[in-house]
């Protein structure tokens, strides 16, 4: 939207990085805890067991890589800052394109025939 104006965006995706204690922060203990709502425990649950398994990411180096793709050419769209959870991600896309591959037939008889229709 902003490109013919010469305004490069980038959206970071950041992992944890190391700002407390040098450890990954806890999502689900970093002092705003929202009021319990069960709706969402199974989430904490799974949040909370991936804290701390994940390497924290050092802050500097970040602010340098940082610095790189401010000075980029050509900065992509998004990018990951971290290597943590990427295999988490790239999981979960191949399984978005499985569905949709899964699922294509439905999704061409959702386009339907608008050319055949106006014919009628």
């Amino acid at each position: 939207e902003v490109a013919e104006f010469g305004v490069k965006v980038t959206i970071i995706e950041p992992g944890g990085f190391a700002t407390r204690g040098g450890k990954n922060p806890n999502p689900l203990d970093n002092g705003h805890v929202a009021t319990p709502d069960p709706a969402y425990d199974g989430l904490r649950r799974r949040l909370g067991a991936m804290a701390g398994k994940q390497p924290a990411g050092d802050p500097a180096a970040a602010a340098q890589a940082l610095l790189t793709l401010v000075d980029s050419d050509n900065p992509p769209l998004r990018i990951l800052f971290g290597q943590g959870f990427r295999p988490m991600i790239e999981q979960a896309y191949a399984d978005r394109l499985k569905t949709w591959a899964d699922w294509q037939d439905l999704s061409a008889q959702a386009q339907g025939h608008l050319d055949q229709a106006a014919a009628l």
